[in-house]
């Protein structure tokens, strides 16, 4: 009779301890505190409701999502609720915490604050600038011949201009001579300073940052091509101006290379720059996809002399003269590619 007793006993125990062990396996499997942002790690289904009962959509590995809170219903495994009010399994085994969607370490970073451009603003026109600013003083002074470069007949208007407003005489453009010629205090400053919002959060995935950049460089389509400029949707750009803005709207700075700095004099080349940077990654043409920047060269001398954001279906979206457009990969203009610049990974 004690020796059936204390059998019972330790069956008790036994089951006590499966138990406990049971217990802080689902700890230890399940999320039980909020992980602020997943990645999936295998094909998951989400819901529409905490107790799994109603299917919303199924999402494959590498999806992001942004989570609110962790949700326990009675007799059901922890789920998580995400941002968009869907919820999704709390196992381990299927989603995972992380900081958000990121490249690989040896290529451009993904940016979650807004990006400041490297370059000073407020920079003084002189000759050779290019860019917005020029072309605003080349139009006010009437020295405009359809290429925004400061010559020669622009530095002697700004001389005439200087010397009957009783300004300083250098033939510059700085503040005082941009606010005489009409333009607002104001504006000296934001025409340099803008930079594209960014449109996608760290737990949107490739997806989503490729559309951020596609969509920015929609908002010039129709402006003019205006040589060294890279600034608001409001004006023009050249090709590697719209492709540094659409980057900014990813999240990518490709720093030093910066819309600031491409109004300077030989900047306006920064295709060139944005090609043999070390940050992209070059693909072959056959692997080329939606989101990635197509490079052309010159017929003859081969030198990079234009850039293009690729938009699928061999189509591009461009800054070519006279204006930002989707065109073809190829056409008569520019048709031989030098290579593919994959920006996410």
């Amino acid at each position: 009779m004690k020796q059936h007793w204390l059998s019972t006993l330790l069956i008790v125990a036994g089951l006590a301890s499966v138990g406990t062990t049971a217990t802080a396996q689902a700890k230890t499997s399940y999320y039980t505190t909020n992980p602020g942002i997943i990645r999936v790690k295998k094909t998951v289904a989400y819901y529409k409701d905490a107790a799994k009962t109603k299917h919303a959509a199924t999402v494959q590995k590498g999806h992001y999502a942004k989570i609110s809170k962790v949700v326990t219903v009675k007799g059901h495994a922890p789920v998580l609720k995400t941002n968009t009010g869907k919820y999704v399994t709390a196992n381990k085994a299927f989603v995972a915490k992380t900081k958000g969607y990121q490249n690989p370490k040896k290529y451009y970073q993904v940016n979650y604050k807004q990006i400041k451009a490297y370059g000073k603003v407020g920079y003084t026109v002189k000759r050779g600038y290019e860019g917005i600013k020029t072309w605003k003083i080349m139009r006010r002074l009437g020295t405009a011949n359809g290429y925004n470069k400061y010559n020669s007949a622009t530095y002697y208007a700004v001389k005439s201009f200087q010397r009957s407003h009783h300004l300083k005489v250098t033939g510059n453009v700085n503040e005082k001579t941009w606010v005489k010629l009409g333009f607002s205090k104001s504006s000296w400053t934001s025409i340099d300073s803008y930079v594209a919002p960014l449109g996608a959060h760290a737990w949107n995935g490739r997806t989503a940052h490729i559309e951020a950049m596609i969509k920015q460089a929609y908002k010039y389509k129709g402006n003019p091509y205006l040589v060294g400029s890279s600034s608001k949707p409001i004006y023009g750009t050249d090709c590697s101006g719209l492709v540094m803005q659409a980057l900014y709207a990813g999240g990518i700075n490709p720093a030093p290379i910066s819309s600031i700095h491409h109004a300077y004099p030989g900047n306006e080349w920064n295709s060139r720059n944005l090609w043999a940077s070390k940050k992209f990654q070059h693909v072959a043409y056959s692997q080329k996809k939606r989101g990635d920047l197509v490079f052309y060269y010159e017929p003859g001398t081969h030198t990079i002399w234009h850039v293009a954001l690729y938009l699928g279906k061999g189509k591009v979206i461009e800054s070519w003269p006279p204006r930002i457009m989707v065109q073809p990969i190829k056409d008569g203009q520019r048709s031989y590619v030098a290579g593919i610049a994959r920006v996410f990974h």
